[in-house]
């Protein structure tokens, strides 16, 4: 394997960092962006006040669900949501040991904002400059590694 080719296998071999700094760098620069529109609202929990704001309440097991992301995730994110003011909690009538979560007036002017400044428009550009629908290919990637994991990849491969 000549070295160019053996600097590019191992560089892609890292494909999972370059994925995690992107989020981050996303995570950074569309701080500046919400601060100038008055948007409070953190930016790794934006779904969950796009998902409340949807679904109008649900529990943390519902927004896990619905946000495809995990029951300790979500429930990590909350305690800031509800520190900022922006979902309060209540017990469910029916069910005492469930905790129902919603928005507050202040977290559903904060959706509303969410929804009239979208991003939709600032990564179509993006997508277009680099001549790949990024969402596509990452829904495309994580769709094909939760078909067929990483393991069972490496072993095809090595087989």
């Amino acid at each position: 394997m000549s070295s160019k080719s053996n600097r590019q296998s191992i560089t892609q071999s890292f494909i999972g960092k370059q994925a995690e700094d992107l989020g981050q760098l996303i995570s950074e620069q569309i701080k500046p962006v919400y601060l100038s529109l008055g948007i409070i609202v953190p930016v790794k929990s934006c779904s969950i006040i796009h998902q409340l704001d949807s679904e109008g309440q649900a529990t943390v097991t519902e927004l896990a669900k619905l946000l495809s992301q995990s029951h300790q995730l979500v429930k990590q994110k909350l305690p800031r949501l509800l520190k900022l003011e922006l979902v309060e909690s209540s017990n469910d009538p029916d069910d005492k040991r469930r905790i129902l979560y919603q928005l507050t007036p202040k977290g559903s002017d904060q959706a509303e904002l969410l929804s009239q400044y979208s991003m939709a428009q600032v990564y179509a550009n993006l997508s277009t400059e680099i001549n790949a629908d990024l969402y596509q290919v990452l829904t495309a990637a994580i769709q094909g590694l939760k078909q067929k994991d990483l393991l069972t990849r490496f072993n095809e491969q090595t087989d």
